[in-house]
């Protein structure tokens, strides 16, 4: 019986300590499959290199956002018509873009991509994608699904690709898609926007300002030992 436990607890260890390169590996994968675009897809989560972008986006304008997915007449392009809405208020926006080894392109009228290209990575969600967008400031993680909620599990996978890479923890954006009943259309400039907005961040303070405070001291650290190297190379 003694033997036994120890091989139990020996396994156990094993499992506990070694998956996580193998799950990273997997989840980070360009997806192996293209999916069926055309059609309307909800904008669920998302992540980036830093907290900042996803906490003010979430936490000042808490948008949420959906895209009806067209095919074009030029193979591979395909026309996304967004649909935004933050307190109420709704907007859309337009755009086109090229599809092509598993990577989407902003595309051009003549079809040629014009800024840095999104990644597909692996998701074991069927009806969603998962886009790695890298740009030159912002690395960010998106989460889109045909279903207006994922499940806990299908969010915790989200979760699992953003630990991988280092990144915060995923946002989860608004889920109001009734677009049919808005207020007006959404400018960021509109006075009657403001107290909403101070409404919600008096309500949910705590993540903005534990953000804020580790961008801070993560970046009071990096002053520190940029100082640090400047002063050595002194003498």
């Amino acid at each position: 019986m003694k033997t036994l436990c120890v091989a139990v607890v020996v396994l156990s260890l094993t499992s506990v300590g070694q998956p996580a390169p193998l799950v990273c590996e997997k989840l980070l994968k360009p997806a192996d499959k293209a999916p069926d675009f055309p059609g309307i897809w909800y904008f669920i989560a998302l992540t980036s290199d830093t907290c900042v972008v996803t906490t003010l986006l979430n936490y000042v304008l808490w948008p949420s956002y959906s895209m009806n997915i067209t095919s074009m007449n030029t193979p591979n392009v395909y026309n996304a018509n967004y649909r935004i809405k933050t307190y109420g208020y709704c907007g859309t926006e337009s755009e086109d873009f090229l599809f092509e080894n598993n990577t989407v392109f902003d595309d051009d009228v003549n079809n040629f991509p014009v800024i840095q290209p999104e990644m597909l990575l692996q998701s074991g969600c069927s009806d969603c994608f998962i886009v790695k967008r890298k740009d030159k400031n912002i690395d960010m993680l998106m989460l889109f699904s045909r279903r207006q909620n994922v499940s806990a599990a299908e969010l915790n996978e989200f979760e699992k690709q953003a630990e991988c890479l280092g990144w915060a923890k995923p946002e989860v954006l608004n889920s109001d898609h009734d677009f049919e009943n808005c207020l007006d259309d959404v400018d960021i400039d509109n006075p009657e926007l403001l107290p909403l907005i101070f409404q919600r961040l008096r309500n949910k303070y705590e993540v903005p300002f534990k953000c804020m405070s580790e961008s801070a001291q993560t970046f009071h650290k990096a002053v520190y030992e940029w100082a640090q190297q400047q002063w050595a190379t002194l003498w």
